[in-house]
């Protein structure tokens, strides 16, 4: 392994862990919450960053300083890895991992990186919780990105950064060459949309049944609801951004105690399917490319795995 490589992956834990397991090279963690807020895909990579970390900034993710900075930064390594011996991609299975690993193929197969230039260890388990000798064992197995590969990435990137989530409900159905587990994750972020039944996203759903287990504090949930994930991918900090929504007049569906969050009378309502959030709750979010409202927004239909066109449906 030379000291001229590029190690690009989710996290700080996995950076001390290759430092304690004396990993050579770069090392750069890609840190964004792509599954949640505008992801628009007629962006160049450091406009994209600016409107991502203004987003970030806006949601409370930190200092806003930093955290345009610490994109600045990681863009210009990134525009920089032609000038690396080796690049090297690690990244997992869940849903957060996913779409780092398809926005930065796609990144550098449009920067004429393709077939043979960047080598990727894809992992069904946690990169965060392995030890140094696990992490390394990995690297043995590491493989070439071919064309089909770095197409399929661009394929997927234009259906999640699509304005139309038609897109991204045809990427659900799909399979890509070399990224087999982006067919669940994208199921997944599909399932971030509202529900047709309640207006809750999943992640939203399972915030709310973690609390009406009994009330508890925000980490408590946070822990209660990731055991209802196939794939956890959602950090601390976005739990806590998600507990804050359900907690926002003027429909809360959480209210803060004294010993924590508890769920509310219209929050069991819209658990039991006898109310629909939206119908009192104004919306404003984005899915990747996609801006949802609660005049003009979509529904997801779990049992026809398919969106539903909802107008001037809310508050």
């Amino acid at each position: 392994m030379s000291t001229n490589s590029l190690h690009i992956t989710n996290g700080d834990s996995v950076l001390y862990s290759w430092k304690k397991a004396g990993l050579l090279g770069t090392h750069l963690a890609w840190r964004d919450v792509l599954h949640e807020g505008p992801v628009p895909g007629v962006l160049p990579l450091e406009e994209l960053s600016r409107v991502r970390a203004q987003f970030l900034c806006d949601r409370g993710y930190g200092n806003p300083i930093k955290i345009h900075h610490d994109f600045e930064k990681r863009d210009a390594i990134v525009r920089r890895a032609g000038e690396f011996d080796e690049v090297v991609l690690w990244f997992e299975h869940d849903l957060y991992d996913q779409l780092h690993l398809l926005q930065i193929l796609t990144t550098l197969r449009d920067m004429g990186m393709g077939s043979g230039s960047v080598q990727l260890v894809q992992s069904d388990q946690y990169l965060g919780t392995m030890i140094p000798d696990e992490l390394m064992a990995l690297l043995g197995k590491r493989r070439f990105v071919t064309s089909a590969t770095s197409d399929s990435a661009a394929r997927a990137w234009s259906a999640f950064t699509s304005a139309d989530p038609a897109a991204l409900q045809g990427a659900a159905a799909d399979r890509f060459a070399g990224l087999p587990f982006l067919h669940d994750a994208f199921k997944r972020l599909c399932e971030e949309y509202p529900a047709a039944e309640n207006g809750l996203s999943r992640s939203q759903k399972h915030v709310l049944e973690a609390a009406a287990q009994g009330s508890a504090p925000a980490d408590e949930i946070f822990r209660r609801a990731q055991t209802r994930e196939e794939a956890a991918f959602m950090g601390d900090t976005a739990c806590f951004r998600v507990i804050a929504d359900l907690s926002a007049q003027p429909a809360p569906l959480l209210a803060q105690l004294e010993n924590g969050y508890d769920v509310t009378v219209l929050g069991r309502r819209v658990l039991g399917g006898d109310a629909d959030w939206l119908d009192q709750q104004p919306m404003d979010r984005w899915i990747g490319g996609v801006r949802l409202t609660s005049e003009h927004h979509w529904r997801w239909d779990e049992t026809t795995n398919a969106f539903q066109k909802a107008e001037s449906h809310g508050a």
